[in-house]
């Protein structure tokens, strides 16, 4: 425990560090004596939720949360939003990884024979609880964030990062729906296994998904 422990956090502090480089990198593409074009400024692919927010046709834009126009002294402001958004997203991650780790230590106690209590029970969920909030609101820091400057299509651990997060959110919303269906059910001991295995694939993913940022390729 104490090993994984030190590696989610050696891997977020490698993370914050690859992240701020790279913004750092594109606020300085942006610093240039020649104005780029407005359609410069916007990577040409996007999230669904990044084009419907920050688009130059999106929703901060008609509300006024983002400029209407824009240049490149607003674009290094949302690149810096940015950043700070994905600080917030790795800080929250890591967390979320060590509370997935700590549901794993009290869930194996709680099924195992004769390891329930009503107290362990309730930890368990108060546990569960915490971990909805700081994963979805991770992933709510993702999804919402200003566009990068560039979108590659190539194939690295960003794109792995992502096609991991596709994984571990699959499984963090089948982990709920089968923890719901335990309590009243004719046959409890199988959905409970099911309701495991995908606790543990979430994880697996979840703690992949982490490494993949550490590992540049």
């Amino acid at each position: 425990m104490k090993k994984l422990t030190l590696f989610l956090f050696m891997a977020f502090s490698v993370a914050v560090f690859a992240q701020e480089n790279a913004a750092d990198s594109l606020l300085n593409d942006l610093m240039t004596d020649a104005e780029p074009a407005t359609s410069d400024l916007l990577p040409e692919r996007m999230l669904i939720t990044q084009r419907m927010l920050w688009g130059q046709n999106g929703l901060y834009r008609k509300i006024g949360i983002a400029p209407k126009t824009l240049t490149a002294a607003s674009r290094e402001r949302e690149l810096k939003a940015r950043r700070n958004m994905f600080r917030v997203h790795q800080t929250l991650g890591l967390v979320t990884a060590a509370g997935m780790l700590a549901q794993g230590i009290v869930g194996s106690k709680l099924y195992k024979p004769g390891g329930y209590t009503d107290q362990l029970k309730r930890t368990h969920e108060g546990i569960a609880t915490g971990i909805n909030i700081g994963y979805f609101t991770t992933a709510l820091m993702s999804f919402t964030a200003p566009p990068p400057l560039v979108n590659r299509k190539k194939f690295d651990n960003i794109k792995l990062h992502k096609i991991l997060s596709y994984v571990h959110l699959s499984g963090m919303i089948a982990t709920n729906v089968l923890s719901k269906q335990i309590d009243g059910n004719s046959n409890p001991a199988n959905i409970k296994k099911w309701h495991r295995a995908a606790a543990f694939t979430t994880f697996g993913a979840y703690t992949a998904a982490i490494a993949t940022i550490k590992f540049e390729f």
